[in-house]
């Protein structure tokens, strides 16, 4: 597909065409040569996108405010919207106009905001309800939400009232300045007790999120994601 194809796509998810000029901005952070113009799209782009995430689980019996944190936070971050960028191949049509350019995870997490942002401005604000789920059903079909698979484990149990698992983690070698982890992940579910041990990790944190992870893949990740958010 070649990079005018690519922006088409990108422009009539968007519900843009690829002459607007706020399509346009929302394709220019300021390593690609934007200016306060892209800012105050990814402005509008951040607070729509979390009005309608609040509106989209609410409507999902997922009332409880903690619970919504967590979830807005594992849509909302910059690695998802990162990996939803580079899915939308938004960095490719930045480089294609862009020479050398040195595109940042978070130029590309404001471009999705931006683009989101440039929606509302010329369409008003139904057509991005369209546009968010579209977006979130895509990161649930490229299994993009696994940059928090903690949150995702943890709404998940919070929603089923189930006890949250219960992370052990320790240290198990490695001099002080390389420290080696393990962590062992325990839960109940369906009547079973899982025990779920994570890779030797070199921090506590990457420990624990490969063991949420990989009890994610055992209890079937996609199905899972769903039932928690959406």
């Amino acid at each position: 597909m070649g990079k005018s194809d690519i922006k088409t796509q990108l422009a009539t998810l968007f519900q843009l065409s690829v002459q607007n000029s706020s399509f346009n901005s929302a394709l220019h952070p300021k390593s690609c040569g934007g200016d306060d113009e892209f800012k105050y799209l990814a402005l509008y782009g951040d607070a729509i996108l979390n009005l309608l995430l609040l509106d989209l689980m609410s409507r999902n019996d997922l009332r409880d405010s903690g619970q919504i944190t967590e979830a807005l936070q594992t849509f909302h971050n910059e690695e998802t919207l990162y990996q939803l960028a580079k899915e939308l191949k938004i960095d490719e049509i930045m480089r294609a106009q862009h020479q050398n350019v040195n595109l940042t995870k978070n130029d590309l997490k404001e471009s999705v905001e931006a683009l989101l942002g440039a929606t509302y401005l010329n369409q008003g604000l139904n057509p991005c309800k369209d546009v968010t789920k579209t977006l979130v059903q895509l990161a649930l079909s490229k299994n993009l939400f696994n940059s928090n698979p903690k949150g995702v484990l943890q709404v998940f149990f919070q929603k089923k009232n189930l006890p949250i698992p219960k992370y052990i983690s320790k240290r198990v070698g490695g001099p002080d300045h390389q420290q080696i982890f393990q962590t062992t992940i325990i839960g109940d579910y369906k009547g079973r007790k899982y025990m779920i041990q994570s890779d030797l990790l070199p921090s506590k944190k990457n420990a624990e999120k490969n063991a949420a992870e990989k009890f994610l893949i055992e209890l079937g990740e996609e199905e899972l994601m769903k039932n928690s958010f959406f």
